[in-house]
């Protein structure tokens, strides 16, 4: 996959940035071209080699249309996390470090349900934390807002699975009491 210099696209592990130059670099085995991407959200730079870019998997922001779809996963109704603090964590950690907005969007939903429902650890707190806020970059990228603006969207559309999640339950329990 070829980028070019002002392209935005988004790296697995550190969410979505922008190349901000193609660099040449001589290294042992001869001289290696990388992507130089910068990271807003977190204030970081990385070259990646232009050789490993599909195996890292550095990919290009999500369509509009698949924007939508992301959304739609944040309006769905939560599903439970598992109790155990180190199985959450780690199946929250595979979620985020998907790099797929569909995948993120279902732990920020999850863990925002869990919030509501429960209590986030510290770790739990950080961990929507990051997945708000690299879904946030990346929606604000394929429409073109501001992230404050994308967050708001996700947030909405998070409280929208919350409301329902709360009718469902408390027609559930109306049920159960006739």
């Amino acid at each position: 996959m070829d980028f070019s210099i002002g392209q935005d696209v988004v790296h697995p592990a550190h969410g979505p940035g922008t190349i901000v130059d193609i660099e040449e670099k001589e290294l042992v085995e001869g001289y290696h071209r990388f992507y130089v991407i910068k990271f807003v959200r977190n204030r970081l730079t990385v070259r990646v080699p232009l050789r490993r870019i599909e195996d890292i998997g550095v990919r290009k922001v999500m369509s509009k249309e698949r924007c939508q779809g992301v959304l739609n996963i944040l309006r769905a109704l939560p599903e439970q996390l598992h109790s155990d603090f180190k199985s959450r964590r780690h199946r929250v950690d595979e979620l985020l470090h998907s790099g797929r907005p569909r995948q993120i969007a279902v732990a920020v939903r999850d863990l925002t349900w869990r919030k509501f429902e429960k209590h986030l650890t510290k770790a739990d707190t950080e961990q929507l934390s990051k997945g708000r806020e690299m879904l946030a970059t990346e929606v604000a990228m394929s429409y073109n807002k501001e992230v404050h603006e994308a967050d708001k969207t996700i947030r909405e559309a998070v409280a929208e699975a919350i409301a329902a999640k709360q009718a469902l339950l408390l027609e559930n329990s109306e049920a159960e009491a006739v």
